[in-house]
């Protein structure tokens, strides 16, 4: 019985009756940064709800915050390191050899959907890395994060 248990639940698994949570994220080292810092002190980590995903093209937004990233950023700059080989390098900003900001298209995964990293370090130390995928462009990216508000 408990052979048959085993099967089924491997057979859905690979059949992905399961909806997976972290898929968006998998095979990427950042995915580590969100579930170790996500819910710390300090931190702010920011998931769009479906409605506003479908409002901007995309299919998963997730962000982190660190004000104090001290700890936190040679660990961020080591996934990136890893994350970002075979990726477009759109933007990167170095300082005193060290990544200070960092804009990357990665490779896609399935037809009409483009992945995103970014990384901001700001003068006050606070790390920021954010995690997008939908069938928005690079163009259509920097556009919608760059433009204007109107208050």
């Amino acid at each position: 019985m408990k052979k048959r248990i085993r099967f089924l639940l491997l057979m859905l698994i690979l059949s992905g009756c399961f909806p997976v949570v972290c898929e968006a994220q998998s095979g990427l080292r950042i995915a580590s940064i969100f579930e170790r810092y996500g819910k710390q002190k300090g931190v702010a980590m920011v998931e769009l709800s479906t409605e506003m995903l479908e409002t901007y093209s995309m299919e998963k937004y997730k962000s982190i915050t660190i004000k104090d990233s001290h700890r936190a950023l040679p660990e961020i700059r080591q996934c990136l390191e890893t994350d970002k080989k075979g990726a477009k390098k759109i933007k990167e900003i170095i300082e005193g050899g060290q990544l200070v900001s960092g804009y990357y298209q990665l490779p896609s995964r399935k037809e009409d959907l483009n992945r995103f990293i970014l990384f901001k370090l700001s003068k006050k130390g606070a790390a920021t890395l954010v995690y997008i995928e939908g069938e928005l462009e690079s163009d259509d990216l920097i556009t919608l994060l760059f433009m204007k508000k109107d208050l």
